[in-house]
């Protein structure tokens, strides 16, 4: 996966007027709960109002907030995997095997506004991550060449980058046997005994812990004073191990060779526009693009390079940062290119997916206490309902947060910002000896069929009755609007009713934020 701190946002389409919206007043409810607008709500003396009388309720916001259970469980559905700028790569699979494109029309359709154009030889650079905080210690089955002089074949050379740019280095028997020399070099990087492009395997450097092989040089070099190890190559050497850890080379046997050519030309135009670093042009991590050495190659992928020497895109003369990504479940995400239909992408294990997450998990991301309200504000406009996620605000107990979609999903760790919350969210089904939320509010019935009492006059029972701290009722039981559900009012407080909250007990004071104390 390629990524850029570079894609700016020219182009992209404003967000849509069709943003949708989650309240989490409680589990698997996408319409939103009312406000609960009753001037009977609290005693009648004291708002100096009749009992019973009723505003006008506004379906777009919520019923007073209370906190989700932690454990009540919310389903996300959603669509591919990655920021999906730029070409998907399932999808170029898709359309390379199922409807012929060649890799020159698969490019065509993903980076609109480009053109196909050539670069000359280069070399690149590459921060080894792996490698980072540590010695420089490697080997060659041809020898290799350090502080000018060439080692023996198997000899291994040993590099702790000093400051000021050169390097200690220490030549061994083997990686782990007897010194045969060392010395202080200015010049802190190890060379293959020939360091021209395309060079036959037993000339490669190996990494003495684990034989992992590179074309071209290693070299270290201190970054504010932690040790790095960095790979000097040729580009071509360069993509023959990138393009078959970012694409798969098997695709080559099911009809998705030009899948790989096109690959392989947005694999080259991203990494001629790289320059992370004073230091290093790029990294071997999908926070650049990712590359594993020589020991990744393969001859699938390696002739998808191979074919397309020198291949880059570029508009307006420069060649282009060509960002991809996995999935873009069925449409790309804009940006720097703009948005297109993927239809290529349906083949993609990853074009729709499907993940639970708990209230607790949610508001744990974001610190906001106990999870209250959880609100999708806009999206990008492309694709099924409504496109990618553009703004999210997540309301807690202790904070109110908002996001961007993009945040959101690395947040939770989600496959992309295209998602909904669907209406599969639920609460967690309780062990039969819990209590849970009645569907009504209607009188109960004992097991001889007598009616006993309501919910609400349960729970005024259990909190003591007149004797309690509510004191007596000031009058009857009465309905919300649109039979949202029931409340009474009682001397010292409210007890409401819905199927989302059950019964519970509502102060006055916090209901004079809610509730009008006049008007029509």
């Amino acid at each position: 996966m390629a990524r850029s701190g570079r894609s700016g946002t020219a182009g992209k389409k404003p967000a849509s007027g069709r943003a949708g919206r989650f309240l989490v007043g409680g589990p698997g409810r996408r319409t939103s709960l009312m406000r609960v607008s009753v001037l009977g709500l609290v005693p009648a003396l004291a708002l100096g109002v009749a009992i019973g009388g009723f505003t006008q309720i506004r379906a777009d916001e919520p019923l007073i907030l209370h906190a989700v259970a932690a454990d009540t469980q919310f389903t996300l559905s959603g669509h591919g995997n990655g920021h999906g700028r730029g070409m998907g790569q399932w999808g170029a699979y898709g359309y390379a095997k199922n409807d012929g494109w060649s890799g020159e029309r698969i490019l065509s359709h993903y980076y609109g506004g480009t053109v196909l154009d050539s670069m000359p030889p280069a070399q690149m650079s590459v921060r080894l991550t792996a490698q980072d905080n540590s010695t420089l210690d490697v080997y060659s089955d041809a020898g290799l060449v350090v502080n000018g002089q060439r080692t023996a074949p198997g000899e291994a050379a040993h590099l702790t980058a000093l400051p000021g740019g050169g390097a200690q280095v220490v030549v061994t028997s083997g990686c782990g046997g007897g010194v045969v020399w060392e010395a202080v070099t200015d010049h802190p990087w190890v060379d293959p005994v020939d360091l021209s492009p395309d060079r036959p395997a037993d000339q490669f450097l190996k990494l003495c812990d684990n034989d992992a092989p590179y074309r071209g040089a290693l070299g270290v070099v201190l970054d504010n004073g932690s040790a790095r190890t960095v790979n000097l190559l040729d580009v071509e050497d360069y993509l023959l191990g990138v393009v078959p850890v970012e694409a798969k080379a098997e695709w080559a046997d099911s009809g998705g060779a030009e899948a790989l050519r096109a690959q392989a030309v947005a694999a080259r135009s991203y990494a001629a526009t790289e320059h992370r670093s004073s230091y290093a042009d790029t990294c071997d991590t999908q926070d650049c693009q990712v590359y594993g050495g020589a020991g990744k190659e393969d001859p699938r992928t390696t002739e998808a390079v191979r074919s397309t020497a020198g291949a880059v895109l570029s508009r307006d003369g420069k060649i282009v940062a060509t960002e991809f990504s996995s999935s873009t479940g069925g449409y790309s995400s804009g940006g720097e290119f703009p948005a297109v239909e993927d239809l290529g992408d349906a083949l993609s294990p990853n074009h729709d997916w499907t993940v639970n997450l708990t209230a607790g998990q949610i508001a744990d991301a974001f610190g906001v206490g106990e999870l209250q309200s959880l609100k999708i504000l806009s999206r990008n406009g492309f694709g099924t309902d409504g496109g990618r996620v553009t703004a999210v605000e997540v309301v807690g107990t202790g904070a109110t947060v908002g996001a961007t979609g993009i945040q959101f999903r690395q947040k939770l760790g989600l496959k992309s910002d295209w998602f909904t919350i669907g209406d599969g969210a639920g609460v967690v089904v309780a062990p039969d000896s819990e209590s849970t939320v009645p569907e009504s509010n209607s009188p109960s019935e004992d097991p001889s069929g007598t009616v006993t009492e309501t919910q609400i006059e349960k729970k005024y029972r259990e909190l003591g009755g007149e004797t309690g701290t509510l004191g007596a009722p000031v009058g009857p039981e009465m309905q919300l609007p649109s039979e949202a559900g029931t409340f009474r009012v009682y001397e010292n407080g409210t007890i409401i009713w819905t199927k989302v909250l059950g019964a519970q007990v509502v102060d006055a004071n916090v209901l004079r934020e809610w509730i009008p104390t006049g008007g029509s």
